[in-house]
């Protein structure tokens, strides 16, 4: 386990507070838990661990697909692989489950004391080939370790349907900030559209900007993000540019 100095470094660097840099590090211990396993790493956090690590916000879960069945993921043998590699000592609070989904709450105890992250599974196919990729070694007791991972365009993909299902400010963070980047968005669009199919969901923007989505947002925006990422933006520019950037998928 690291120190509590590096810890101190690490908030310092990112300029945000020591239990959520410390749920940054156990995220990334419990990754290497799961990357000996057949589960395919998505979401937000693979945004930061994987593809923009050290200048993405950071995240307090893991997400994953997984096409197996669930009783056949081994948790209490990951936990005690991690417990043993890290010196983190780590225990399985709770597991819901249904047919297309589980959810895993894992408390941990490391530096600062007790916490927890949540884990999700969906049952929901992959539709590009995984990739391969090393973790970025933020914290100087990682080790080197690889995981299959949902390629870019598809997380991206499943971000702008979560805007039509649900309204988090993270996730209009994480799609404004991905499509100020150079990106295949042609896939992306591709994607979505197989995607919304999939779940039954229809493709509007009036659904992803409804008149009163800074109302909705607005409560929660600097409240949510501040706790992960420094400065944050400022929704309104968010808001301006997101609608700009999400035209080609009316094209």
């Amino acid at each position: 386990m690291i120190d509590r100095r590096e810890l101190l470094e690490k908030a310092r660097e990112r300029k945000l507070s020591l239990g959520m840099v410390e749920k940054d590090y156990v995220l990334g211990w419990l990754l290497f838990g799961f990357s000996k396993t057949n589960l395919i790493f998505k979401g937000g956090t693979g945004l930061s661990k994987i593809f923009f690590p050290k200048v993405w916000r950071l995240s307090e879960d893991l997400d994953f697909s997984f096409g197996g069945e669930f009783e056949k993921i081994e948790i209490e043998k990951i936990l005690k692989v991690v417990e043993e590699k890290s010196g983190i000592v780590l225990k399985l609070k709770s597991r819901y489950e249904n047919p297309e989904y589980l959810q895993l709450k894992i408390q941990y105890k490391a530096l600062l004391g007790k916490n927890w992250i949540k884990v999700d599974v969906t049952r929901e196919k992959v539709l590009e080939k995984p990739l391969i990729k090393s973790i970025s070694k933020d914290y100087s007791d990682y080790p080197d370790f690889k995981i299959k991972v949902m390629c870019l365009e598809e997380i991206i993909a499943e971000k702008i349907r979560a805007l039509i299902e649900r309204k988090k400010s993270r996730d209009y963070y994480d799609i404004w900030k991905t499509l100020s980047l150079k990106i295949n968005r042609k896939l992306i669009a591709k994607l979505l559209s197989r995607k919304c199919k999939i779940k039954g969901v229809k493709l509007n923007m009036e659904e992803i900007f409804p008149e009163n989505l800074k109302e909705i947002l607005e409560p929660y925006w600097k409240r949510e993000l501040s706790r992960l990422v420094y400065p944050v933006p400022d929704l309104n520019r968010v808001i301006r540019e997101l609608k700009f950037r999400l035209n080609f998928l009316s094209n």
